[in-house]
């Protein structure tokens, strides 16, 4: 069962990453409180919180909000490095940061499965 929850954890990251995001536009991730950025990164907790709400309201809501505030300190520092290293979608560089954010973003949802869906009855 745990599977299962990672992968919709995993699908939900790739809607909420790729599908809406670009629909939001320049959101101004560089700054740690934009409120446009909040959006996505809210994004992220509501559609954590329905995916493990049959795991128990309490998990769904510690889960959601582990995943808002990591995707949120994530993003804040991806966007950070790539400005301050002037880094552009034509630098390597750019996309070995791009790859570590996702792989950040990937173990959030591994530890929230291990924290929150393993160990509930």
């Amino acid at each position: 069962m745990e599977l299962v929850y990672f992968f919709m954890l995993l699908l939900k990251h790739s809607i909420a990453d790729i599908g809406i995001q670009r629909h939001l536009g320049w959101m101004g991730k560089q700054n740690y409180k934009s409120k446009k950025a909040q959006l996505h990164y809210v994004s992220h907790g509501i559609g954590t919180f329905l995916i493990l709400i049959p795991s128990g309201l309490v998990p769904a809501v510690l889960a959601s909000l582990v995943d808002w505030i990591a995707h949120w300190h994530i993003d804040y520092a991806k966007s950070k490095a790539n400005n301050h290293f002037e880094l552009s979608q034509s630098n390597i560089a750019y996309w070995w940061l791009l790859t570590l954010d996702q792989l950040l973003h990937y173990l959030t949802y591994l530890v929230i499965v291990v924290l929150f869906v393993y160990h509930t009855p």
